[in-house]
């Protein structure tokens, strides 16, 4: 999860991931034992001792599941399938876990790891998964797995054409997703700052008038006498970076291939707007105007920055805005909605996202992904017992009632009460002891209960599960409101295809991408931190001379061109999304209302 869409308000956002992964705490244990045998009975029936048993690796996971919590032993009855052992990972590297696993002769019946891993292509590769095709084409047995739209299904069909996995948290509508899908990326402004230069956001629409708008900042002071910062670029890593390249029409997110009208693709440096780009950043630099340890700092740095209100804009990811410190330095609850806050009038040092500045002739570069296709995998043994049982309590899973039990438990356990047709949260009982362990207890019931943790291993996407919503804080409506403009300026949408390939294991792509990396950060500096044009010119000629030489990237690119030729030939390389609408969150509103639908 990102930070900054915040828990602790009155939310029903489903933060499935994210919490599995943070909650640390201990379990009463994640193993029972249970005997075995006898016919099985079917789907949605009582856990009894003729159920199958089964076994479950999570390497990916370091939260242990208490197999004896109350909502688990609910999903395990509703869907089918008795667990005896869930085990988990220790945090080290996935493909090592997996080889002492392989190793050991240890396979177990299910395995989840996140949908993009490239151990998948290892299992497969040696025949440990079972193929799943016919379990998604059956939709008189199977009905919900049958439903899943076959674009999730083709992204994740395996080289030899077949499925391996059944994906969780995938978008339910594929070409109506939830509005709200986290991407806050965008130029940020302080409002009062923004009114002191005479300005309105209507002025910083084109490259000039935002250079007016920073050349405005020079010489403004801050609250304890100390210069405003004019612009900066986030923090750690130039993390705006592919913010400032949209601007000039290069894509540099993800793996920073560039599509061409020839079908192939390019890397983003050697397109004629990347070299724009840092021309334009070191020209900001010379003149003052940017903040110079953006080419060095660290994350505390830049947020202690932030929080101080040293910046006029910042082209940054959106989430570490300092709008919580500005209501709380203002004496205004955090928790006040976005119209209550407009009514009363936004306070000094507000930032807002506005549309990135255009140049006339540049397209910007999309930099906003959306990626419907699912967070993990759940792959079964070739050698599993009954695998139809599995993939009956499976196919379960995918259904509203089952994304509610787990969620929030059975109705009677008092999380949730049914209104009028959608699941309303009751925050005392969902965000108390009971199943968080209290405001101080760090989650420590999470797991014991076992809500959240299953739907990693099979759910559907919360986007067209209908549930009463209250209003988001203002804070969180400005990281909406980014999104929203993500989607009028065109630099939101479907993951690109160049994106979407996973490099050869063992190639030139994985070998020297690390290497490349690293020439990137040492000469992103030097360009931007240029002291003349001369000089500017040494370090971007020295930058192309690196990565031929030491970062092989001819090479690279003639593999990675190979490789997405190919791709761009299979069902998974001609998905298209054609977004017809998005469905809202309660964002504007003073009251709760329905979403999902």
């Amino acid at each position: 999860m990102k930070q900054g869409w915040k828990v602790g308000t009155q939310s029903v956002l489903s933060l499935t991931l994210a919490a599995a992964l943070l909650a640390g705490c201990a379990s009463k244990g994640n193993e029972t034992q249970r005997d075995s045998g006898g016919e099985s009975p079917s789907a949605n029936s009582p856990v009894t001792e003729s159920l199958t048993h089964y076994k479950l690796y999570a390497p990916a996971m370091t939260t242990p599941i208490n197999l004896d919590g109350p909502i688990t032993q609910e999903v395990m009855t509703r869907s089918g399938i008795n667990w005896d052992k869930v085990e988990i990972g220790n945090g080290a590297d996935l493909s090592q876990q997996i080889n002492l696993k392989l190793v050991a002769g240890d396979f177990p019946d299910a395995i989840m790891l996140p949908s993009d891993s490239l151990v998948w292509s290892r299992l497969v590769d040696e025949k440990k998964l079972l193929p799943l095709d016919d379990y998604f084409d059956n939709s008189a047995e199977y009905p919900n797995l049958a439903k899943i739209d076959k674009r999730i299904i083709d992204y994740w069909r395996a080289s030899d054409g077949h499925i391996y996995f059944v994906p969780s948290a995938y978008e339910p509508v594929i070409d109506e997703p939830s509005a709200w899908q986290g991407n806050a990326q965008g130029l940020w402004v302080q409002n009062t700052l923004l009114e002191k230069a005479g300005m309105t956001p209507d002025d910083l629409q084109t490259l000039d008038g935002f250079e007016s708008y920073l050349n405005a900042m020079k010489g403004f002071k801050d609250s304890q006498g100390r210069s405003i910062i004019p612009l900066s670029l986030g923090g750690e890593n130039f993390a705006g970076l592919e913010i400032v390249m949209s601007m000039f029409g290069v894509r540099s997110s993800d793996n920073g291939y560039n599509e061409q009208a020839d079908g192939t693709v390019v890397p983003d440096y050697k397109l004629p707007g990347f070299k724009e780009a840092f021309l334009w950043l070191n020209r900001q630099y010379l003149n003052g105007l940017l903040d110079p340890e953006t080419a060095f700092q660290k994350n505390d740095l830049f947020k202690e920055k932030v929080n101080n209100l040293r910046f006029g804009a910042m082209l940054f990811g959106g989430w570490d805005n300092p709008n919580t410190t500005t209501l709380k330095g203002s004496g205004i609850p955090e928790a006040i909605t976005y119209n209550e806050l407009e009514k009363r009038g936004f306070p000094e040092g507000w930032f807002f996202p506005t549309p990135l500045p255009a140049q006339s002739g540049v397209k910007l570069a999309q930099y906003a992904n959306y990626n419907p296709f699912g967070s993990n995998g759940t792959g079964i043994s070739a050698n599993v017992k009954d695998p139809d049982r599995m993939m009956k309590g499976i196919d379960w899973m995918q259904t509203e009632e089952a994304f509610l039990l787990m969620e929030y438990g059975t109705e009677e356990m008092g999380a949730y009460k049914m209104e009028d047709g959608a699941a309303a949260e009751v925050y005392d009982v969902f965000r108390g002891p009971k199943y968080w362990g209290g405001d101080n207890g760090g989650m420590a019931s999470v797991t014991q209960y076992g809500f959240w943790w299953w739907k990693n291993f099979a759910s559907v996407g919360s986007t067209h599960i209908k549930t009463v919503e209250p209003p988001w804080p203002a804070y969180n409506a400005m990281l909406y409101k980014a999104e929203e403009i993500n989607h009028e300026q065109g630099t939101f949408g479907l993951t690109t295809t160049a994106s979407r390939i996973k490099p050869v294991i063992g190639g030139m792509v994985e070998k020297y991408t690390p290497v490349q990396s690293d020439i990137r950060m040492q000469y992103y500096a030097k360009m931007l931190l240029a002291k003349s044009d001369k000089e500017f010119e040494s370090a971007y000629e020295q930058f192309l001379n690196e990565m031929k030489v030491r970062g092989h990237d001819e090479e690279t690119i003639a593999e990675f061109n190979q490789e997405y030729q190919a791709y761009s030939e299979t069902p998974a390389g001609k998905i298209t999304v054609d977004i017809k609408r998005t469905v809202p969150r309660n964002v504007y509103n003073d009251s709760p209302v329905v979403i999902g639908e």
